[in-house]
């Protein structure tokens, strides 16, 4: 009989994780190439409000899904089928997606509620299969089935109340589980594992930064701007990669970090962050976007990599903390200035120059400084 593969020694992400975490991202990358197209040089306010409507419950999926594995996954032919039937529905979803503000709200919504009602299933089967120390599971389970429930009684209303049920459903079965997971100290997340998916979520993520950025280059004339917008994008793409993975094997230590939540949320912000700086460099580099829009993804993405990626470090570690606050204000302000420069181009190399900045403070004022008594002993499981 398969056992759970929770804590164990050599606890890695499995393939079919790698493979569900692929799927993910190809349907992100759907929803997010709405954001590419350009109306008269701007996005129209329809389109900036799906992302974060379609991009939430599909990011959501992804993590409870996580989590489930986390604890619960023994790699067995049943969990496998549960896992690749969920990625289908996901990329039914994805076919939905970008006519959730007309039609295509029912299917989308209709297919997130089976779903999450799959992933109800998932832990009351664990919670009837053992004996004790999994109780949990079960108000996990119900915490789901009600959030679900709650989301699909947004099919039978119409106009605003209907987002507004379906997303309070979401909302509930986040803070939910999220009290769960505190009240549960007896089994924390298996934090090395858990670290390590979101790191493969993100540096996926990162490479759909470049595929937009490729996307972009099929120019039958270049000029010098746009080689500069290319090169800096570029730049740009390995400083995030650089700064967010410099100090990431803390995160797998950090003792404050065992229920995982403030992981779970703030990497919502990394990951919308990211995807939003992907189609603002590829905006650049097109020229095809006006200033105010281009401004408001710059600021936004940039704004929400920096929270997201910060907000773990600042909770589980008190000596950085006076640091990293000062260390954002100085990188966001920069941000902020660079959208006033004359030229998109211009702005691109301001927005780099203060991830560089970032980079360099981060060296200086935050890894120099020892946090060894708020680290666990040793690394991997006991």
């Amino acid at each position: 009989m398969s056992q759970s593969l929770y804590l164990s020694q050599t606890r890695h992400a499995t393939w079919l994780e790698l493979f569900f975490d692929l799927v993910f991202v190809a349907v992100i990358g759907v929803i997010t190439h709405d954001l590419a197209h350009t109306h008269h040089g701007h996005i129209g306010v329809e389109q900036l409000l799906r992302f974060p409507l379609v991009f939430i419950p599909v990011w959501w999926i992804w993590m409870t899904h996580t989590l489930w594995a986390n604890r619960f996954d023994k790699d067995s032919r049943e969990h496998r089928l549960f896992s690749l039937s969920i990625m289908t529905l996901v990329i039914l979803m994805s076919v939905f997606a970008l006519d959730i503000q007309a039609d295509g709200f029912v299917y989308f919504v209709g297919l997130y509620g089976l779903i999450r009602l799959m992933m109800a299933l998932l832990y009351w089967r664990v919670h009837h299969a053992a004996a004790e120390g999994v109780h949990f599971a079960r108000r996990m389970s119900i915490a789901i089935g009600v959030g679900a429930l709650i989301s699909l009684s947004g099919l039978f209303f119409e106009g605003p109340v209907k987002y507004v049920l379906f997303h309070g459903g979401l909302l509930l079965d986040a803070v939910w589980q999220a009290v769960i997971r505190r009240d549960n100290t007896a089994d924390p997340i298996d934090q090395e594992h858990f670290v390590e998916r979101i790191g493969l979520l993100a540096i996926i993520i990162l490479g759909e930064s470049v595929i937009a950025m490729v996307g972009s280059l099929n120019h039958s004339v270049w000029d010098g701007y746009d080689i500069v917008s290319a090169a800096t994008g570029f730049l740009l793409i390995g400083a995030i990669w650089w700064i967010y993975f410099d100090s990431f094997p803390t995160l797998e230590r950090a003792k404050r970090l065992h229920t995982g939540n403030v992981l779970i949320y703030t990497h919502l912000l990394v990951c919308m962050g990211l995807l939003i700086l992907a189609n603002m460099i590829r905006h650049a580099i097109l020229g095809d976007l006006d200033r105010p829009t281009f401004g408001l993804l710059a600021l936004t993405g940039l704004t929400f990599f920096y929270l997201g990626k910060q907000i773990p470090y600042w909770y589980a570690f008190p000596p950085w903390r006076k640091a990293i606050i000062g260390n954002t204000l100085v990188c966001v302000g920069i941000t902020a200035a660079s959208c006033f420069l004359p030229r998109l181009e211009y702005s691109l190399i301001g927005m780099t120059l203060g991830m560089l900045v970032y980079v360099y403070l981060t060296f200086t004022r935050i890894l120099s400084v020892n946090v060894d008594d708020y680290l666990t002993p040793h690394h991997g499981h006991q």
